[in-house]
This record gives C-alpha cells, structure tokens and sequence, in this order.
C-alpha cells in the first residue's frame, strides 16, 4: 500500500481534513485501507463501528454480506487514520439541530471512484441509533449530482402514493463551499433482490404519478440520448462502442414516431438502493432520476445490473414481471417491449460512455461488456427477453 494514497482525495470529499501525527485528531478506521477507502467508521466505538457498516453498506450477495459482517466484527483490521477534531465537530454542530439531537457522530461512504463521487454519511446517537443520512458533495459534479436528488425527491413529495416510499429532505446545508443535503433514514431491512408485488406497485405508483404522453422521439430522453452521442462523437469516439450507432438508428425509425406515456424514472433502481418496510418498498439515491423516460426503465434497470454483475448471459430473468406492468402502464405496447429493451440499454450506454469520457477507466468493464452483448442481441434479433 502506498502510505499516504488519496489522503487529499479524502479530505476534498468529506471537507474534513486528515491529520498526519499520531496525536490529536478524532481515531476513525478506514476500510479496507486508506489507499482504496469506502468506509471511514469511528474507531473504539464498536456499537458505531457496527451501526455504520449496516446502516451504510446494504449487500445484496452472500460475499457482500459476509464482507459487512466481518468489519463489524473486527475481523478485518482496516487502517487507522484520524480526522481533524475542528472540523469533524463543526459539521456534527451543524447537522445535530436537523435532527434534534444534543450530540451525534458520524460514519462515513465514500463509495468508488467516480467523476461525480459523494459522500453519503449516516448520523448516528451516541448509543448506536441511526438518526438520518447525509449526502456531502464538494466538487462541481458532486453538487450537481446532490442538487438533482434534492430536486427529485421534493418532486416525488408531491405524490400521496409515494409519501412513504422515499426519504423526505430535512434541509440544504452548505459546507466547504459544497453541499450537504440531510434526508431520513427509512426503514433498516434490506429490499428483495427479486422483483414482487412491492416493486410492482412502486414501479405503477411512480409511473402514473408523472406521465405525460408523447411520441419518443419528442421525449427527453431522447434528447438527451441524442445530445449525448453528438457531444462524444465529437470529443471522445472511442468511448462509444461500434453496436451504438446502429441501435440509435433503429430506435429513430421504429420509436421515435411511436406516441407513448413517458414518466419519472429513478435511473439507478436496483436492489442496493431499496428497503422494505412491511409490504412497502423504500427507495434512496434519487441523483439519477429524470422525467421522460420510456416505460419499463427502472423494472429493465433492476434485472440488468444484476444480470450484469454476474455475468449472466441472458437477458431479462423475469419476463412475466415486466409484461405485468406494461399492461398497467401501456397495455399496446407489448409488440415494442424488445425496443422499450433496446432504448434502456442504449441509454445507459451512452451514460457509462459519458462517465469514461470524463474519467477513463473508471466503472466495471464486464458491466459494460455486458450491455453492449444485450444491445448486439436485440440488433440480431435474439431478444434477450
């Protein structure tokens, strides 16, 4: 390990500064090391040692929970830093009176590598109880990324059929010449990683909530799909793969004329981002939400990136869920479910497109790999569906 990799990386991200000496400062553990931190927990407080790998990290494999569960318990050793006190209670004074609490510590996420990377921290009591998350973000992409959650679940507020189903903003704060954007815990037990009945009726609910109705080639994700390619193809071509273009082509012939209901989407809909609470589903991490979006997207998103992280090759597992309901949302148009695929897929390839552009070699590959595999699928015919 390289003694001091990313230590002004970490400090940017959290706005707190890592102090070098072996006195003074406030003793945090960062696992799995300094060099490739996701996790900064407080050291010598096992109650919120453990308190934040559960509350922060919600594994949907058997590797990733066995991963949380040898961190809470010390078998994994991590690295020893501290933070400078100051500037550690200056940001828990600011965050106590958001959830009227006298004191409160704070864990930290500092997830992987991104060109838009935050920090997602859960303020926890001092006996262990989770109170509240908070998003921190200090770069311009960062802010942006917060400030479109910010935005989308004020939105989602509006909605009675989705009070309970996402985290209600408790204030903006700012920090660093950042953002801070507090929002409520919601329920601790991790989501299904299968689609059911409570993804059925959160999928309808969000949908119907927002739909307006136009051809696809007026909505804005094509826009934006369309802004997109003409801005890579311009600066950076080589992050396109070969399969896109055509796929774009076809999406223009046989979509584009095709009047549709189109609504809010979350964009990153998968069983990490989801908890359950009774029989209603919970969803967190709104940055990715957009308005427009062809039917489908999310339900298409929460098979993908599974299908994907394990290197499945075949498509859509659960057909059946998917015809469910697209006959709620828009029954004519079972005869396009292989394009309503075809624009997911290219939509989300261009993002990841984009992603590289800014920030080469970042994200999992095979993840990638895989998708434009489906996109040259659904091009040949062999709908993966």
């Amino acid at each position: 390990m390289r003694p001091h990799a990313h230590k002004t990386d970490v400090s940017a991200l959290l706005g707190v500064r890592l102090e070098t000496g072996k006195a003074g400062g406030r003793a945090y553990t960062a696992f799995p090391n300094l060099a490739n931190v996701r996790w900064l927990l407080p050291a010598n407080q096992p109650a919120l040692r453990r308190a934040g790998i559960r509350g922060l990290y919600q594994p949907s494999s058997l590797r990733g929970q066995a991963v949380r569960t040898i961190i809470g318990a010390r078998a994994v050793p991590g690295e020893r830093v501290r933070l400078e006190e100051d500037g550690l209670a200056r940001l828990e004074t600011m965050l106590a009176p958001v959830v009227g609490a006298g004191a409160l510590r704070l864990a930290f996420y500092l997830g992987v590598p991104a060109p838009h990377r935050k920090v997602t921290a859960q303020m926890l009591a001092p006996d262990g109880r989770t109170l509240a998350y908070v998003k921190i973000a200090t770069s311009p992409l960062a802010r942006t990324a917060v400030e479109s959650e910010r935005r989308a679940l004020l939105r989602l507020s509006e909605s009675a059929d989705l009070q309970d189903a996402i985290p209600k903003v408790l204030g903006s704060l700012e920090w660093h010449g950042g953002t801070i954007l507090p929002i409520s815990k919601g329920p601790p037990r991790p989501g299904p990683r299968r689609l059911s009945s409570a993804h059925l009726r959160f999928c309808t609910h969000l949908f119907q909530s927002f739909g307006v109705r136009k051809t696809f080639a007026e909505s804005p994700m094509w826009t934006s799909m369309s802004e997109i390619w003409l801005r890579l193809q311009h600066g950076s071509p080589e992050t396109l793969p070969a399969n896109l273009g055509p796929a774009l082509e076809r999406l223009h012939d046989e979509l584009g004329p095709v009047s549709m209901p189109l609504s809010l989407a979350h964009g990153d809909f998968a069983p990490w981002n989801t908890r359950l609470g009774g029989q209603s589903l919970f969803v967190f991490d709104w940055e990715r939400a957009s308005e427009g979006m062809s039917p489908l997207y999310d339900a298409f998103n929460f098979q993908a990136l599974q299908a994907a992280l394990q290197v499945r090759r075949g498509g859509m597992r659960d057909r059946r869920f998917l015809v469910t309901l697209l006959d709620a949302l828009w029954p004519e148009g079972r005869e396009r479910l292989p394009l309503l695929y075809l624009a997911y897929l290219a939509h989300v390839t261009l993002l990841y497109s984009e992603a590289q552009s800014l920030a080469p070699g970042v994200g999992e590959r095979k993840v990638w790999d895989w998708f434009t595999q489906q996109i040259e699928a659904v091009l040949k015919g062999d709908t993966p569906l």
